[in-house]
């Protein structure tokens, strides 16, 4: 059995035992104000804040090989908005990290919380880590491969028990181009995915930077996206789309297309982030 699901099997036992039902409650009742505190931490961040380079701690949802640097704190809103047709919504994330060292990080994160009111909304609490990967970055540095793997407590606010969510990924940069590719595996739970899942996610990000001359140089704060979640799951949809990103400033723009055509989730997505 690989070591990273060993890992998550022992973690979801653990806190199943600690945790009792109205423990749980209490304890998400306690956190669900941390997600909307960062919303207005960020707020403020925008407006008083000095800029200074940060890192993007996401691709669009799937986790990236980026960390939060060590001692300092990321906070970032996610809206998802569909206002047309017969079904309407406007869903939110909230979350924060903090860079407990070089390659690991600390994330508490509210999912699904809007309107109407989801069956999967879920208070998460865990951590991050990515690091390069021993031998080949030194013997091929250019593709920059790193290998990145972290771990969710998904605390329930509504229904289904709770569960823990594991990743396992790994991440290359095609020279010139400078394209960063991501392909992993995620294993969750019906508190975070709406069912108990395996399924593969992978990403592209390519930096308008790489273009020729004056159009690179131009362009150069701004990335194409792309991400892909397997399977069928509250998750399970490709969003392609583009981020901003200046000194401490992320913006994320996407279109959510639900691997299941019909189902009415599609939508807008968008993002802002900020580092302290």
């Amino acid at each position: 059995m690989p070591l990273w699901l060993l890992l998550h099997r022992l973690l979801r036992r653990s806190v199943q035992r600690i945790l009792r039902p109205g423990a749980r409650r209490s304890l998400a009742l306690w956190l669900a104000p941390v997600s909307w505190c960062a919303s207005g931490s960020l707020a403020w961040g925008l407006l008083a804040a000095p800029a200074m380079l940060g890192a993007q701690q996401t691709v669009i949802n799937a986790p990236s090989v980026d960390q939060t640097a060590k001692g300092r704190v990321f906070a970032l809103h996610e809206s998802q908005v569909r206002s047309w047709g017969d079904t309407s919504f406007w869903q939110t994330t909230q979350f924060v990290t903090y860079g407990v060292t070089k390659h690991v990080e600390l994330a508490i994160t509210a999912y699904n919380l809007g309107t109407p009111l989801k069956r999967v909304a879920t208070l998460g609490v865990g951590w991050k880590g990515a690091a390069d990967i021993p031998g080949l970055a030194t013997q091929a540095p250019a593709w920059e491969p790193k290998v990145g793997a972290g771990q969710m407590v998904a605390i329930p606010l509504r229904g289904e028990r709770l569960g823990v969510w594991s990743y396992l990924q790994t991440s290359v940069r095609l020279p010139v181009l400078r394209t960063r590719l991501m392909a992993g595996v995620s294993d969750g739970p019906p508190a975070m995915f709406g069912k108990a899942t395996t399924h593969f996610m992978g990403s592209f990000e390519q930096p308008l930077a790489a273009l020729p001359g004056a159009l690179g140089h131009a362009l150069h704060d701004i990335t194409l996206l792309g991400e892909w979640w397997a399977g069928q799951h509250e998750f399970a949809d490709f969003v392609p789309g583009f981020n901003w990103h200046r000194g401490k400033t992320v913006v994320i723009v996407g279109y959510k297309l639900a691997n299941t055509p019909g189902t009415r989730g599609d939508g807008l997505v968008f993002e802002i982030g900020r580092t302290f």
